[in-house]
């Protein structure tokens, strides 16, 4: 049977829908303080909870990165299989979660090391479907070596990243 090709524009249209929703999400989440109590000016009450910040910043870093390889990816293909369509909606599905795991880090800071595993482990998952998302692109386009720095970076180097984190913040 023989797979269905996409033209990839549309594929780029949807994956900036997703993170553009993703990315507004995660500054949703950084919640105007209250008015500082007596004796507290508004900068120790920002200094105090820089927490949501960090989650923001590690998590628009993270989201900017990945987008920036699928874009990559998605602009240097001139077709796209069923199989690398639906590669890219999984990936989507992991990219819509960020902003739930950033939030958990935000909420539970330091002192819960689940939420930066949940973190860390999702990332994990969110690099080894984009380097399988840049892998099967490459098939799609008949490229000698389907196994490029990109594919290799995403499939092992930051999924065992990722585990590191897991196994040091716990």
């Amino acid at each position: 049977m023989a797979r269905r090709n996409y033209k990839p524009e549309r594929l780029g249209a949807l994956t900036d829908g997703v993170f553009a929703i993703a990315l507004t999400l995660l500054v949703l989440e950084l919640k105007l303080p209250d008015p500082a109590p007596a004796g507290l000016t508004l900068t120790e009450v920002l200094i105090e909870d820089w927490h949501p910040f960090l989650g923001w910043v590690i998590s628009f870093i993270v989201l900017a990165r990945f987008w920036m390889i699928q874009h990559d990816t998605a602009a240097s293909i001139t077709r796209c299989s069923s199989r690398t369509v639906l590669i890219n909606f999984v990936f989507l599905a992991t990219i819509s979660l960020v902003p739930f795991t950033a939030h958990l880090v935000g909420i539970y800071e330091l002192e819960d090391p689940l939420a930066l595993q949940i973190f860390a482990f999702l990332v994990g998952i969110n690099a080894l479907v984009l380097g399988w998302f840049v892998w099967s692109a490459a098939k799609d386009n008949g490229r000698a070596t389907a196994w490029s720095k990109n594919v290799v970076h995403h499939l092992a180097i930051v999924p065992v990243i990722a585990a590191v984190s897991i196994v040091v913040a716990s």
